[in-house]
């Protein structure tokens, strides 16, 4: 049986008419195809997460193969995929979520109590309090303090919310949004570590539900190509919804960004 033998140069790789392939998927790759003796083949791999030089700066090697015909004669394949700081090829499009996040915040915050004065929540949830807690006594007290109130808005609205705080009724359901997306780059992000307020970019800027103000919460970054190559970073917003127009983040604590 003939074995086939090489019959181009013994001290360089050729590279094959088949090659560069490219491919524009979830990311760029591209493929080197070269060929040459088996042992030559073999001596120039490449370790993945290498990174290239000359034509090949801004990749870095996903995938090294050598395939041999009969023993003698070597195909070398390189995997390349975008990425390093040198790199220009378009970066990979980010997902995005918008998912409703329950919040249960407590029953005062229901704009049915909006106009209702902080000193009289204060006074309808004593009431309640030692009312189903402490002696009768204490809770006549308390309940005769709602009875004075002067106001008959004011009355009316914190003794509905003594007896729905009698009732077990402490929050209430209400969604806001959690909203991510994620952001690539060739080069390391500088995180944000979220805490203020303000207005999301992103994929649905122009598609998210109104009423809602948002606060940045601190971003997640995490690799998304071989050897640090990419960056994967996902930003993410957390909408409350707007009560009365009044913001859902307290601006002495969630300042605007």
């Amino acid at each position: 049986m003939s074995l086939l033998v090489w019959k181009g140069p013994t001290n360089a790789l050729v590279l094959s008419s088949r090659s560069p392939k490219f491919v524009y998927s979830d990311r760029v790759r591209a493929t080197d195809i070269y060929m040459g003796p088996a042992a030559l083949c073999a001596a120039y791999m490449l370790a993945r997460g290498t990174f290239g030089t000359g034509f090949r700066g801004g990749w870095v090697v996903n995938q090294c193969t050598v395939d041999t015909d009969r023993g003698t004669i070597g195909t070398l394949t390189i995997d390349w995929e975008a990425g390093g700081a040198a790199a220009t090829q378009p970066l990979p499009v980010g997902d995005f979520s918008c998912e409703p996040q329950e919040l249960y915040p407590k029953i005062e915050r229901n704009a049915f109590f909006v106009n209702l004065l902080p000193k009289n929540i204060r006074l309808a949830a004593q009431a309640a309090f030692y009312t189903t807690t402490a002696a009768t006594t204490d809770g006549d007290q308390f309940t005769g303090n709602l009875a004075a109130i002067a106001d008959p808005t004011q009355n009316a609205l914190a003794n509905s919310l003594y007896v729905k705080l009698l009732r077990g009724e402490e929050t209430f359901y209400i969604a806001g949004w959690r909203y991510s997306y994620e952001v690539y780059s060739y080069t390391p992000p500088a995180p944000s570590p979220g805490g203020f307020t303000g207005t999301p970019s992103g994929p649905l800027a122009n598609s998210l539900p109104a009423n809602v103000s948002w606060l940045r919460l601190a971003d997640h970054i995490m690799p998304a190509g071989v050897n640090g190559s990419m960056y994967k970073n996902t930003i993410t917003w957390l909408g409350g919804p707007l009560n009365a127009g009044i913001g859902y983040w307290d601006p002495d604590l969630y300042p605007a960004g």
